[in-house]
């Protein structure tokens, strides 16, 4: 892991979205979800079962395994925090399988480093309660629904 990995979302991101049952990748002083697993603790996030509203903002170093678990995770419901990178190869197919994304209108300066993401972060919302949470929540930006989807090798569309 790189030492941006361990940056954490600041209070206002995630305490606009309402309650949060479960944060998987949680920092070892994090306390944004009532249950918070942390690796550092032996609570690896990805070799257990996602259960109730979650919230991840993973290790972007690592971000396709979270991206992987929060796809066979997302019928429990929960949001996925990940830089705004529309051109890179796991957005476009990410986006079709949560649906809706929220791109976050102004750049979020993470806790326990120098500088903010500069590239901008954006919300992946998988399942209606996520959509209506953020909608709902103040906080700045705008909502994306993936209608359609096209690989890079044009193989498939969605």
């Amino acid at each position: 892991m790189r030492d941006n990995d361990n940056l954490e979302t600041p209070e206002w991101v995630w305490r606009a979205l309402g309650p949060i049952q479960l944060d998987p990748c949680a920092g070892l002083n994090t306390r944004i979800g009532k249950v918070n697993w942390c690796i550092d603790r032996g609570e690896d996030g990805l070799k257990k079962p996602w259960r109730g509203m979650w919230f991840c903002n993973p290790p972007f170093s690592q971000k396709e395994k979270w991206i992987e678990k929060a796809i066979s995770s997302c019928g429990v419901g929960g949001i996925l925090l990940l830089p705004e990178r529309g051109s890179a190869p796991w957005f476009g197919p990410l986006a079709e399988k949560s649906n809706a994304y929220w791109v976050m209108g102004k750049r979020i300066n993470f806790v326990g480093g120098p500088s903010s993401n500069n590239v901008g972060t954006v919300l992946f919302l998988f399942g209606g309660e996520c959509v209506t949470r953020v909608g709902n929540s103040g906080l700045p930006g705008h909502l994306c629904l993936c209608l359609s989807y096209r690989s890079r090798d044009n193989s498939e569309v969605k």
